[in-house]
């Protein structure tokens, strides 16, 4: 099997991109989960969560008995870029291979001379439209009962 950018087709690069955003939300959300559920599963008054966007971008905080076990923080910007920007990458490499692959397989097919390209069926009289088969069409107004 071979595997290569040039392959890809657009439901490759979907679910590529849905494992990049699972890998992602794992790796980034799964310290900060732990620690969420720990605290939730404390008796009352002794966990809390907060959690908020400011001037430093996203944050979330973890207090178990009183103890800040978790904290996070991320400027809006970087995080954008991380859940966009390598899925837009890999898009864009894969419209430059497609493309190129396209005009390698035009080339191939310009270089093939009429003589080498056979006459083909000649086209069915059935296909053609006939004047008579036309269907007239109702080029009035159309009046809805209620505006």
């Amino acid at each position: 099997m071979d595997l290569t950018l040039r392959r890809l087709r657009p439901g490759h690069l979907l679910a590529s991109w849905a494992a990049y955003w699972a890998g992602l939300a794992g790796v980034t959300l799964g310290p900060a989960a732990r620690a969420a559920w720990r605290a939730t599963h404390l008796p009352d008054g002794h966990g809390s969560i907060s959690a908020g966007f400011g001037d430093g971008g996203l944050n979330l905080t973890v207090v178990e008995e009183g103890v800040k076990t978790f904290v996070g923080t991320a400027p809006l910007g970087t995080a954008m870029m991380w859940l966009i920007g390598p899925p837009l990458v890999l898009w864009v490499v894969w419209r430059v291979l497609m493309r190129s692959r396209d005009r390698t397989g035009r080339a191939a097919l310009g270089r093939a001379g009429a003589e080498q390209l056979g006459a083909g069926d000649p086209v069915a009289d059935g296909w053609r439209s006939r004047r008579a088969d036309e269907v007239p069409v109702d080029r009035e107004r159309v009046h809805t009962p209620h505006p």
